[in-house]
């Protein structure tokens, strides 16, 4: 808060007061002016704007006579040289005014002032001049190609026919294309379980190309699984190093490993073991560990 006469803020050595007259908050400094104050039926310390209007001397109105001495002037034509200088000026923007227009009007004369005034060509013009450009006949440009629109004679229900027609074809072609692929797939799922079985495969057909295809798919699936029991053994062999080289404490306190989590394969003692048990992760298994 702040004084409304200095605009000085309030603080502990300028305390904030109310004038008695007005109610507005003033610092002591601003409450020097001592009047009689009507509410209080005593004298008190106000401020400045309390103060001014008991110094104003009021304003004497006329009498009724006076006014009634005007009227009767104006009604004799007794007008001053300035009340007709105004009157004369007030009649010639009378006159002067223009009339009114809309905005639409005004924006379209702007538009005309600013560009002037458009060139009328004709469209035959227009079409002379192309063909000038052109340098072909104006009867070339003149003539329009006319469209062949066939009608439709089909009723709704011969429509909806056709179209259901459409629909099975369709059905019929995917699901021709599903058998086919189905039928390859578990052809192929049959020559690699007799991969694995370790059976020779039974040849269908005499074709040589067939037989060739066949063999050579033989030959690609071989190498496939062969690599695949490669990445295993190299797994096993990882794990089993992993195994053999890792130290026979826990994971968390370091005391001797008591069991060996089957989620994550790592070593706990028993303790540990139940504060790492979570059902989620596949940490909820574990098999007895022993250092060897």
């Amino acid at each position: 808060m702040s004084c409304n006469a200095c605009a000085k803020v309030f603080n502990l050595f300028r305390k904030e007061k109310g004038c008695p007259s007005c109610g507005f908050s003033y610092c002591s400094k601003c409450l020097e002016n001592k009047i009689y104050v009507e509410k209080l039926k005593a004298e008190a310390k106000v401020c400045m704007k309390c103060v001014k209007p008991s110094h104003v001397p009021k304003v004497i109105e006329p009498p009724d006579t006076y006014y009634k001495r005007l009227g009767l002037n104006m009604s004799d034509n007794s007008t001053t040289s300035k009340d007709h200088e105004i009157q004369e000026r007030l009649q010639k923007l009378k006159q002067n005014e223009k009339p009114m227009v809309s905005l639409e009007e005004e924006i379209a004369a702007r538009l005309k002032n600013i560009k002037g005034d458009i060139p009328s060509t004709s469209d035959a013009e227009l079409a002379q001049r192309l063909a000038n450009l052109r340098g072909v006949p104006i009867s070339t440009l003149q003539s329009k190609p006319v469209l062949s629109i066939v009608p439709e004679m089909r009723t709704e229900q011969e429509q909806a026919n056709d179209l259901l027609k459409q629909y099975m074809e369709q059905a019929q072609l995917d699901g021709q294309y599903k058998n086919e692929f189905d039928s390859l797939i578990s052809d192929m799922e049959a020559r690699v379980q007799r991969l694995k079985d370790g059976r020779p495969m039974a040849k269908t057909t005499n074709d040589p190309a067939t037989a060739a295809s066949d063999s050579e798919d033989e030959e690609i699936v071989k190498k496939i699984v062969g690599k695949i029991k490669v990445e295993a053994n190299l797994e096993d062999e990882e794990n089993s190093l992993k195994e053999n080289d890792e130290l026979p404490f826990c994971e968390i306190c370091n005391e001797d490993a008591k069991m060996r989590c089957l989620g994550c394969r790592y070593l706990f003692c028993k303790r540990c073991f139940l504060d790492h048990k979570d059902d989620d992760d596949g940490c909820d298994r574990y098999e007895p560990y022993k250092h060897q």
